[in-house]
């Protein structure tokens, strides 16, 4: 095991800008890396000492964003009231407040992106399976699981940052600026940027890599970070609905929900949490178990296809006034459970009171990755947009039936109202780890009727300062230029030159 740990510990120290100095000793790395069992554990955390059984834990690696400001400040799903930071101007920090206004220059110029290194991490750590897999000893069936997990891996990752860091799919935008699409652990690997439409072919063919390679129809419970067939066309019922392609987006949709693992959770058998206690003046947080739940429980939540989690360092999103508008009260669980009233308190906000919407491990963490919440959300507005009313409704009330204290169907009469019913039905059940992907598309598909534009009054944000005495109103438009996060300048400069920054 020592040398397996010594791999881990030096890939966990790797980002894209830092390749060449670890790579400059190919034949030691070559040399560690043995066994078939060895890339899976890399794949696994195995943590351990020489002599040790394998101790699986959560993938941290793998299965965590970096801390994702554009999730947690950019969308209409988050509200920073000029009252609440005036009252607490340390409640929020700078570096996330240029996210919240749409800031481009203080985004360049900041010391590194969370976001965007650990996607490239794992997109590297999944090339160094790739390269060794088939030089390895080992049993043949776990070499053709890990190899998929590989390219699953480095086709999840790369579908992250083409979300946030390029425009959104259409077929105005294919020749735009897409990723550096990284093949191998090669340094020397060029780094210029894809277009976006062979971005999205790499992102698919690594699909179909892993698709032909993948030979278990489900995992276990305690292994949801691993690919299944299942967790492949839960992803494909995403990517179909975010390239328009409705009826694949369906067919996915319906042999993902045949899994016999992941499976819709009651709210209504959640029970109460530990509750938070605070004097002056008194208060009582009461959250519901999820907010207790750690990795080894949400790892394994029972609706997840696939491990993958929107992380929030400040353990603070911040519901918006028109995301709190959305829920009946008394009735929607989500509410109920996730948004807590006065929640502001444990960030030490007294006045003005403010709402705090937790799930995983104190609010640190959101699903992200394919549940079947979101399959079917995916299934009911794929339906919805090609005017199948029933079945648009029905998809979307399976997952109401499992969130509301008394039930209540959605009805619509006309194809448009239903679309209208399910996006709203999608916010509730996604806000904040899915908004952003889904304003962007939103901008761009067939029907300008679901176009969002966000609008802020806020204090004038500059560099390293909040001017207290300006108020002024921010602005992302339909379209904006600004759907395309600013690349961190440090990634421009270990870029070699390489790497172009987005046009604004």
């Amino acid at each position: 095991m020592k040398k397996l740990n010594t791999i881990i510990l030096i890939l966990a120290a790797i980002s894209l800008g830092s390749c060449k100095k670890y790579l400059d000793k190919p034949n030691k790395i070559q040399t560690d890396i043995e066994t078939v069992d060895q890339l899976r554990a890399l794949l696994d955390n195995v943590i351990g000492e020489e002599g040790d059984t394998y101790s699986f834990n959560p993938p941290v690696a793998f299965g965590y964003e970096g801390h994702n400001a554009t999730a947690t400040y950019s969308t209409d799903d988050t509200e920073i009231s000029t009252d609440f930071y005036k009252a607490n101007p340390n409640a929020v920090l700078l570096a996330n407040l240029y996210y919240y206004v749409f800031d481009v220059d203080n985004i360049v110029g900041a010391s590194t992106d969370p976001l965007w290194n650990n996607e490239f991490r794992k997109i590297f750590n999944a090339n160094v399976v790739l390269a060794n897999i088939d030089n390895v000893r080992g049993d043949e069936v776990i070499r053709k699981q890990v190899k998929a997990d590989a390219y699953f891996i480095r086709a999840y990752s790369y579908w992250t940052l083409v979300n946030y860091y390029c425009l959104p799919y259409s077929e105005a935008n294919l020749q735009s600026k897409g990723l550096p699409l990284k093949r191998t652990t090669d340094y020397a690997e060029s780094l210029q940027r894809a277009n976006l439409r062979d971005t999205y072919s790499f992102i698919l063919e690594d699909i179909r890599q892993a698709q032909s390679l993948v030979n278990y129809q489900d995992v276990p419970a305690t292994f949801r970070w691993r690919v299944s067939k299942p967790a492949i066309d839960a992803f494909l019922s995403r990517y179909y609905l975010f390239t328009g392609e409705y009826a694949k987006s369906v067919d996915h949709s319906n042999s993902a929900l045949i899994s016999q693992t992941a499976k819709l959770v009651d709210f209504n058998t959640i029970p109460p949490g530990n509750s938070a206690n605070y004097s002056n003046p008194s208060a009582i947080l009461r959250y519901s178990a999820l907010n207790d739940y750690g990795p080894t429980t949400y790892f394994a939540w029972d609706e997840f296809f696939y491990t993958r989690f929107t992380t929030a360092t400040s353990q603070w999103f911040i519901p918006s006034t028109s995301l709190l508008a959305l829920y009946d009260r008394n009735e929607d669980l989500r509410y109920r459970l996730l948004m807590i009233e006065n929640g502001g308190r444990r960030a030490n906000v007294i006045t003005p009171a403010q709402y705090r919407y937790t799930y995983f491990d104190d609010g640190s963490y959101l699903p992200a990755g394919p549940t079947v919440a979101e399959v079917l959300l995916n299934k009911a507005e794929a339906l919805a947009r090609k005017g199948d009313v029933a079945d648009a409704l029905n998809a979307a009330n399976t997952l109401r039936a499992k969130r509301l204290k008394t039930y209540t169907a959605l009805t619509a009469g006309s194809a448009e109202e239903a679309l209208t019913q399910v996006l709203r039905e999608r916010r509730r059940e996604l806000p904040f780890s899915f908004r952003w992907f889904d304003i962007r598309r939103f901008s761009v598909n067939e029907t300008p009727g679901d176009d969002v534009t966000i609008t802020r009054t806020f204090f004038k944000v500059g560099t390293g300062s909040v001017d207290l005495n300006t108020v002024q109103t921010y602005t992302l438009p339909v379209k904006s230029l600004r759907y395309a996060i600013p690349i961190n300048g440090v990634e421009i400069s270990a870029g070699r030159g390489q790497i172009e920054q987005n046009n604004y």
